[in-house]
């Protein structure tokens, strides 16, 4: 049977440590130079025969009252100026794919390595791609 993992047992994985276990997306680990983001896994897509993954943004007024959606920014952007636009991917499954916010049902580290492909600080909207799948 396949390990149940926490979400602090997934940040663990990668060598990081959220800053907050209830409300933290993201983690970085400065001196390793890993960031690790957690991603829904019905919002991949496929394109060109790439796995991509894109997030509009801010959707509402409270989102940039958030404190894991601006950390996550924060630590995207880290990973922009510092690991040339790389993470790693904590894959999560959403209770329920229609609530806002989205709690978590499942999550499990990935081997996963995403990179940046565009990325805007102030509304927190970025795309990345994964490298070699």
């Amino acid at each position: 049977m396949p390990k149940k993992w926490t979400h602090t047992e997934a940040f663990a994985k990668f060598g990081t440590i959220p800053k907050n276990t209830r409300w933290s997306w993201s983690a970085r680990n400065e001196e390793r130079k890993i960031v690790v983001a957690t991603l829904w896994q019905d919002q991949f897509t496929r394109r060109d025969g790439r796995l991509i993954y894109e997030r509009p943004g801010f959707t509402g007024p409270d989102d940039k009252k958030r404190p894991g959606l601006t950390e996550w920014v924060e630590n995207l952007t880290w990973a922009r100026d510092h690991c040339d636009g790389r993470f790693h991917v904590i894959s999560a499954i959403a209770k329920d794919v229609d609530a806002d916010p989205r709690s978590i049902a499942e999550c499990f580290p990935t081997e996963m390595i995403m990179r940046l492909t565009q990325l805007d600080p102030e509304t927190g909207a970025f795309s990345a791609v994964a490298e070699g799948l």
